[in-house]
């Protein structure tokens, strides 16, 4: 019996394969037309929004053909996308539920949670001009944060600093100054809890 589900799933995985690859091709295509107009993130949206294996394997063949690094067995779960696709992300990374990915380099062996937002960088925008709105003031620019490997991202945190090799950042969490390697991180802002 093992062997025949074995068989089964093997079976499934090669069709679904098969119709991932013109719908893959299809949106790579896009994406690159969107890298060059400052539209990636749209293409990416539409591309986070396909349900089941199907999603998550276009999701992953797409991110490979658009993004500056991707590495193998990375799991993108439905809602997830990346904003930019200057991103490079390692080796064995999930992604949970409606994850927002922006400028990030990411070691291997990630785990996040779901609704996780990563922001790129904290001073995205500018507002030290008292006479001007600040949506009209002049943003002040997008830094890549760095995560490294071996590191689990509780659901619904917010992270905008870089975080070190071997750490554990808590549920609801809002990271706004670098956590260092080997540390349990937790709170609004976050702090050390615990070494590891």
């Amino acid at each position: 019996m093992r062997s025949i589900l074995k068989k089964i799933k093997i079976l499934y995985d090669f069709l679904i394969l098969l119709l991932v690859i013109p719908f893959a091709v299809f949106f790579i295509i896009f994406g690159k037309i969107g890298i060059l107009i400052g539209g990636y993130s749209d293409v990416s949206l539409v591309v986070s929004k396909f349900p089941f294996s199907f999603g998550q394997k276009l999701r992953y063949y797409y991110y490979k053909g658009t993004l500056k690094k991707l590495g193998k067995n990375v799991t993108f779960m439905y809602g997830s996308f990346c904003q930019y696709h200057t991103a490079t992300i390692g080796n064995r990374v999930l992604f949970g539920y409606y994850n927002t990915v922006g400028e990030v380099n990411m070691g291997d062996d990630v785990i996040i949670g779901g609704f996780v937002n990563f922001l790129s960088g904290t001073k995205q925008h500018s507002f030290e001009d008292k006479t001007i709105p600040i949506a009209s003031q002049k943003a002040v620019g997008r830094t890549a944060i760095n995560i490294g490997s071996d590191v689990w991202i509780g659901s619904n945190s917010v992270i905008a600093a870089n975080i070190g090799s071997r750490c554990v950042i808590g549920s609801g969490s809002i990271l706004v100054k670098n956590a260092d390697d080997n540390g349990i991180y937790g709170g609004n802002p976050a702090k050390l809890i615990k070494e590891i």
